[in-house]
């Protein structure tokens, strides 16, 4: 029987799902942002651009295996063939965690690729959700009200999907025993191309974690030097509602100390507030379905994070409504 099903998410699990209910069922895709992927994102200046959600992905699952080699998507993905390093006090060790990916020409390319043929609804922030005579009613921040769905997928980190669903949702306590992580972003544009001996580089450094040369990643503009950079976690959980000036110039700070030049000075700085950016206590549930409200969750944590597990979780609750509806 087709059903009516809205999904509130368009990053990779959201998309995922639709793709693959679309076939048989009327799907309606809702995003607040402007654009799809979540957390595959790009940002972009005037010189430069900036990866400055997920970094890489990797793939170990035959399933998302077969999706990045098919021929659908094979011209949005390419391989990172980078100087990676993680540092240890003051050596830099060569960082062998496994075959890199990115999607091609950005980050975002392989999310606008899954999306294609989609019914979405972007710039619609919902923000409540209630049955009325047994169909869903999805109501956004702004008063704009859809109605009649039959079923409904929240595709969101597991904060928002609780703040979404009934508490009487079967599944309600897991999700809220999942831990989500902040971090900061920061994105520094250097208008001179550096060489600082490492592509990408794991830091246990008290402050940043991460630092990437987004301009070293396939086909990306090489003119300048794209640099992102990522805090640490811990650091990140104490300030996440902290002043983000002080934010800023704490992570410049150590991120010049680490490339051995002044990042204050750089062309073009910008910094980014994830709320929910990694996976610190995730459920190895790879979805969550309540048959008898017919309300639905996936999403990376729910698959032991990253966009493979985003991917899966996706293809996951598909199936499992493939089966039940």
């Amino acid at each position: 029987m087709t059903q009516n099903i809205a999904i509130v998410g368009a990053g990779i699990s959201g998309l995922t799902a639709g793709r693959n209910l679309t076939q048989k069922h009327n799907v309606t895709i809702f995003d607040k942002s402007r654009g799809v992927g979540g957390r595959m994102s790009t940002r972009y200046s005037e010189l430069y651009e900036f990866d400055h959600g997920a970094q890489y992905f990797t793939a170990k699952d035959e399933r998302f295996k077969m999706i990045l080699s098919s021929e659908t998507f094979e011209d949005v993905i390419k391989p990172w063939d980078s100087r990676a390093f993680y540092k240890k006090e003051n050596d830099l060790i060569p960082d062998t965690g496994g075959f890199r990916y990115v999607s091609y020409p950005r980050m975002n390319s392989f999310a606008k690729k899954l999306s294609k043929g989609l019914n979405i609804s972007l710039n619609s922030n919902v923000s409540s959700i209630h049955k009325d005579k047994e169909k869903w009613v999805l109501e956004t921040a702004d008063g704009r009200v859809y109605r009649d769905f039959d079923l409904v997928i929240l595709a969101l980190p597991n904060q928002q999907a609780i703040s979404l669903m009934p508490i009487e949702t079967n599944y309600f306590k897991k999700v809220k025993e999942v831990e989500m992580d902040p971090c900061f972003a920061l994105m520094i544009g250097l208008k001179k191309k550096y060489d600082f001996g490492w592509d990408s580089l794991r830091l246990n450094n008290n402050i940043n974690s991460w630092l990437a040369v987004n301009s070293s990643k396939p086909e990306r503009s090489t003119d300048q030097t794209a640099l992102v950079i990522h805090s640490a976690v811990e650091w990140s959980k104490k300030n996440k509602s902290g002043d983000i000036t002080w934010v800023q110039d704490q992570m410049e700070a150590a991120a010049s100390k680490t490339c051995g030049i002044d990042i204050s000075e750089a062309h073009h700085k910008v910094i980014h507030r994830w709320m929910f950016a990694s996976v610190s206590k995730p459920s190895s549930e790879g979805c969550f379905y309540d048959p008898s409200l017919k309300i639905a969750t996936c999403g990376d944590w729910c698959n032991g994070g990253r966009v493979e597990g985003a991917y899966i979780s996706g293809l996951m609750v598909a199936k499992i409504i493939e089966g039940l509806v």
